[in-house]
């Protein structure tokens, strides 16, 4: 079985534009989701998928640069993107990465794979109910999975969204949840990337981390401490 972690980034952004570049103490947003995903176990490919749009194509440079895979695809088809990068690449399985977590799990995505690999079920979550906060949402699905459910639906929701279906259609899916330790306190935290506050936020736990305590239990710490910090200022103004 051939499992792979599917990036997905594009250039535009209302609040952040051009984001997927945008420099977080010394790499670009992109460029550390692909290091994290580097860390993955159990993985074949990294493949990172945006659209066919000119706009795009910054990131499939930046994708090469790094050589790594890419897929090219529609805008609004998300899901039909993902399918399709799984067939280009003989994937059976993927791990979904939005390009604006700079800061997922890569040990937690390895977790749910094996589990995803023991259980061969169509998707193992962390979103069903949601246990981790925005930023270290982790989804393992079958690819066979997906093509199923994109052949059930025509709701354009579901074709932006990769995994509204399942949730939605639980009833007619294997799916496995996964909890958060109990020692774990997500209160407040918040690690996905999308505006001005999100931006300050991961430069200053970016500019705090390095390779010996770049773990996930540090980057709460962190980011508790960034809130922490942040709220005492406006209150010191």
């Amino acid at each position: 079985m051939s499992a792979g972690a599917i990036i997905f980034s594009r250039m535009d952004s209302n609040r952040l534009p051009g984001k997927a570049l945008i420099d977080i103490s010394g790499r670009s947003l992109l460029g550390r989701v692909i290091d994290r995903a580097k860390k993955v176990q159990g993985i074949s490919h990294i493949i990172v998928a945006t659209s066919s749009r000119s706009i795009d194509d910054p990131i499939a440079s930046l994708a090469k640069s790094e050589g790594i895979n890419y897929y090219r695809g529609s805008v609004e088809d998300v899901a039909g993107r993902a399918l399709d990068a799984c067939k280009a690449f003989g994937l059976n399985k993927f791990a979904r990465i939005c390009g604006d977590r700079p800061f997922f799990d890569p040990e937690l995505v390895s977790n749910l794979l094996k589990i995803h690999n023991e259980l061969n079920i169509d998707i193992v979550t962390t979103m069903f109910p949601r246990t981790y906060p925005p930023g270290l949402t982790t989804e393992i699905i079958s690819a066979e999975s997906l093509e199923f459910a994109l052949s059930q639906t025509t709701d354009p929701d579901d074709r932006e969204h990769v995994t509204n279906f399942f949730y939605r259609e639980s009833k007619i899916f294997s799916i496995h949840n996964v909890n958060a330790p109990h020692n774990m306190n997500f209160d407040n935290v918040h690690l996905v990337v999308d505006n001005d506050k999100d931006l300050s936020r991961a430069r200053s736990i970016a500019s705090d981390i390095n390779i010996t305590n770049d773990n996930i239990e540090n980057i709460i710490y962190l980011a508790k401490k960034w809130e922490t910090t942040n709220i005492k200022n406006k209150e010191n103004k």
